[in-house]
C-alpha cells in the first residue's frame, strides 16, 4: 500500500468549482484521490520533458484563430521534426490541430516550449513514444 502524505494545495476559486462541480455530478467523495490521479496524469504526460533520445508522437493545440499564422510559421521552422499535421475550424473563433513529430526529444521539447509562448493558444496536449 502506498504511504500517504497530507499537504496543502492552493486553488484558483474557479478550479475548485470546476472540481466541486464534478465530484457532484459524478458522485465521486474523495478529492484527494481526485487530485492524486490528475497529478499522476499530468505528471506522466509531461515526463516526457525528462527523457532524452528520439521520440514520436502528436501535439494536440487548441487555439484561438488569431494564432494559427504563428503555429504555421513554428510548424516551417521545425520541419526537421514536424512530419505531418491536421487543422480543424471549430467554429468561427477556435480551431484545433495536430501535429505530429518525430526527432530528437530536446528539439521537441524546444518546439513546444515555443507553441506554448503562441498569444491565442487555450490548451495543448502531447502524447509520445520513445523510438527504439
Amino acid at each position: 500500500m502506498a504511504k500517504i502524505v497530507r499537504t496543502g494545495v492552493a486553488f484558483r476559486k474557479e478550479t475548485l468549482k470546476m472540481l466541486n462541480e464534478y465530484m457532484d455530478k459524478t458522485g465521486m467523495k474523495n478529492r484527494s484521490r481526485i487530485i492524486d490521479e490528475a497529478l499522476r496524469l499530468y505528471l506522466s504526460d509531461r515526463g516526457i520533458m525528462m527523457e532524452e533520445g528520439m521520440f514520436g508522437g502528436v501535439i494536440a493545440v487548441y487555439f484561438d484563430h488569431e494564432a494559427e499564422q504563428k503555429l504555421t510559421e513554428l510548424q516551417h521552422e521545425f520541419l526537421d521534426i514536424v512530419i505531418s499535421n491536421t487543422h480543424v475550424h471549430l467554429d468561427a473563433e477556435n480551431c484545433m490541430e495536430a501535429i505530429l513529430v518525430k526527432g530528437d526529444i530536446l528539439k521537441i521539447k524546444e518546439f513546444m516550449l515555443k507553441i506554448e509562448g503562441v498569444k491565442g493558444l487555450k490548451a495543448m496536449r502531447s502524447s509520445f513514444f520513445k523510438i527504439m
